[in-house]
């Protein structure tokens, strides 16, 4: 981590990598299996059936990928992620989250549709990075919703 005059850089990974083992792929496999022959015997619907399966390749083949190692900048300017640029207008607040050696920042969006975007950062970085946010934007202690929890869970 790099910091001069209000500019922080580091290199991080763009998601927390969970190593899912035969087992994890096993389980996925039989559980789309099951959702798709359950769906199909209910409705009799061949495209809702492919479309279960397809679902559950498609996470399957998401799972498999490795994340890839970002180059982020914090300064009075805002957040560069990579090449591409956020300013902190386009924010109404931040949350931490904790998880480990690694931690996370979650910036909430002021737009309705759009994601949020979140930041991974060594847990000991956290005062610098903070220091920083808090000129800009308020902290917002958040709870994890449903999907988050979920995903956390199923190490996904």
């Amino acid at each position: 981590m790099a910091t001069t005059n209000n500019t922080i850089s580091w290199t991080a990974s763009e998601y927390i990598d969970h190593k899912q083992g035969f087992s994890w792929y096993l389980l996925l496999a039989l559980a789309t299996v099951g959702l798709a022959a359950g769906f199909y015997l209910l409705t009799k619907d061949y495209f809702g059936a492919g479309a279960i399966v397809l679902i559950g390749l498609a996470v399957g083949i998401f799972a498999h990928r490795t994340p890839d190692q970002l180059a982020y900048v914090l300064n009075d300017d805002g957040l560069q992620i990579q090449d591409k640029s956020y300013d902190f207008g386009q924010f109404k607040s931040f949350t931490i989250i904790q998880e480990g050696p690694i931690s996370s920042i979650e910036f909430l969006p002021l737009k309705r549709f759009m994601p949020p975007i979140s930041i991974f950062f060594a847990t000991k970085d956290q005062p610098k990075i903070v220091a920083v946010l808090q000129n800009h934007l308020p902290y917002e202690e958040r709870q994890l919703d449903f999907v988050e929890r979920l995903s956390r869970r199923l190490h996904f």
